[in-house]
């Protein structure tokens, strides 16, 4: 799991799969904008085609100077967004096509998370959905973050 602390050290990373395949570089990273945990980086690889992914960063470690995100490279090519021109924040909607696209859990949606990955109890899931109900495309709950800044 990737902290707070560890998105200065992601400035110029090079991400890859669990299994060695280089996927391209750190473009950015989104963080919850209440808790300021980092939920999603955006890889980029002009020079392979990989035009701009989300993958996200719940499962991925930060080892040496290189980010692991343990999802194939298959699956992060066919990710939703990944050919679209998806702007720099991330819609609730689109959010939501990500989580289920890599089987990971909505934050929202947790409300006893694992104490080890810095979540308590979050009452403010519920006051979260009724705060985007009619508005999952236009709203999101994430804040960009270049890496070093």
């Amino acid at each position: 799991m990737i902290t707070q602390e560890q998105i200065a050290a992601m400035e110029g990373c090079t991400a890859f799969t669990d299994q060695g395949q280089r996927l391209g570089l750190v473009e950015y990273i989104l963080v919850d904008d209440t808790t300021g945990r980092p939920e999603w980086v955006r890889i980029i690889d002009r020079a392979s085609g990989l035009g701009g992914v989300f993958v996200p960063l719940r499962r991925a470690d930060l080892e040496n100077g290189r980010l692991v995100v343990p999802y194939p490279v298959t699956m992060i090519e066919h990710a939703p967004c990944a050919a679209l021109d998806c702007a720099s924040v991330l819609s609730v909607a689109e959010e939501a096509q990500l989580y289920r696209h890599y089987g990971v859990r909505d934050a929202r949606d947790e409300v006893n998370a694992e104490g080890r990955a810095g979540w308590a109890v979050m009452d403010r899931a519920q006051t979260i959905r009724e705060g985007t109900t009619g508005q999952e495309q236009a709203v999101s709950r994430l804040q960009q973050v270049q890496p070093g800044r």
